[in-house]
């Protein structure tokens, strides 16, 4: 009697996962898949409303008129505010903060559900199921242009300028796109196995880590021995950043930026390796 022996393939070691010129081919490779998925979310999130997509600027055009009518008639002292700036310039520069970190929140939230949400693509097909995050994040790009848009119109509005500067700001937010992927697989696939995941994202990034990034405040505003720790963060980095060019006019700290772009490329290499390392128990939970 013969006894049969089952091989299963061996996982891949993590070195050959932590792999960017891998990560970004395979990415480029499946860009039309990435950008059909992202207009699906779009559109999804919209689906059934009477105003459907408008949504994506009525809902930041009337977050923007809240600020400015609060700032401007309700509340008098401004924490952030700098001496010389109007309350509608302060609503106007807690705007910009908040449509950039929104990018983030919107996309790494949504991202923690994803896999979840779409067993059908982990049991029964074979799908690149790593794409669903990066979709979900151009989603929140697209969504995220009408309230940028917004911010453009309220600094000519407010300040009275338009700045050159404007032109840097995709690669301001080079660094956020690189981290929200990195911890959008990271969840996703965490989420998988750990069902709570999701929710404690949501107040981690909700509540902790919107407070510990500047929107309320700026860089500045803070005690000198805690602005170094503040521009650990990454995100802290960008909004400063996103500020800077689009709302002041100057320059973005480049020292700054590219240290947070260096913590944001690791932390998107490890997420993805840790998404693919897990991949193959998914259909094993689902």
């Amino acid at each position: 009697m013969s006894i049969g022996v089952v091989h299963t393939p061996k996982s891949e070691p993590w070195l050959a996962l932590l792999n960017p010129l891998a990560l970004a081919l395979g990415l480029w490779r499946r860009r039309d898949l990435i950008a059909q998925f992202a207009w699906r979310y779009f559109v999804a999130r919209h689906r059934g409303t009477y105003l459907g997509v408008l949504w994506a600027a009525a809902f930041p055009l009337a977050m923007l008129t809240v600020y400015t009518f609060v700032f401007n008639y309700i509340f008098v002292a401004r924490v952030g505010a700098n001496q010389g700036e109007t309350q509608s310039q302060y609503a106007v520069m807690l705007f910009c903060g908040i449509v950039v970190f929104g990018i983030f929140a919107e996309s790494v939230t949504r991202a923690s559900h994803l896999i979840v949400e779409n067993p059908n693509y982990v049991k029964r097909v074979v799908f690149p199921v790593e794409v669903l995050p990066v979709a979900s994040l151009a989603a929140g790009l697209l969504t995220s242009l009408f309230g940028l848009a917004l911010t453009l119109a309220g600094v000519l509005i407010f300040y009275h300028a338009a700045h050159a500067t404007l032109l840097y700001l995709p690669i301001v937010l080079l660094p956020l796109c690189a981290l929200a992927m990195g911890l959008s697989w990271f969840l996703a696939a965490l989420t998988v196995f750990v069902r709570d995941a999701s929710h404690a994202a949501s107040i981690l990034i909700g509540q902790a880590l919107f407070f510990a990034t500047p929107i309320f405040y700026r860089i500045e505003n803070l005690p000198e021995q805690w602005r170094g720790v503040a521009m650990l963060n990454p995100l802290a980095v960008v909004v400063d950043s996103a500020r800077r060019v689009m709302v002041l006019g100057e320059q973005p700290r480049w020292g700054q930026l590219l240290a947070a772009g260096a913590i944001s490329l690791v932390v998107m290499q490890l997420g993805y390796a840790f998404f693919l390392r897990a991949r193959r128990g998914f259909a094993d939970v689902l």
